[in-house]
């Protein structure tokens, strides 16, 4: 019953796209998707930049120089505050 109920879920969604309301649709959600998917991003951003605590982004991205330089260089661009010195 569940794998029929799957298939039969299956088939209709793919036939969603041989229609013009099909088009419709999957253009909507492409379209709201990619500004979910931008949303998410900048949340993410400012977590990381502005929310997540000093000691967990040294543990996180002070281990090496390269991990130091681009945490550095992500979040410098939006916060006058440097949480790694970058060690030459």
């Amino acid at each position: 019953m569940r794998k029929a109920l799957v298939a039969g879920i299956g088939m209709l969604t793919c036939a969603c796209g041989l229609t013009p309301q099909g088009d419709v649709i999957r253009a909507a959600v492409s379209e709201k998707g990619a500004l979910a998917m931008d949303e998410g991003l900048t949340n993410a951003e400012w977590f990381l930049c502005q929310a997540a605590s000093v000691g967990s982004v040294k543990r996180r991205y002070g281990s090496s120089p390269e991990r130091s330089k681009a945490y550095t260089d992500l979040c410098n661009a939006t916060s006058t505050m440097t949480v790694l010195e970058l060690s030459e």
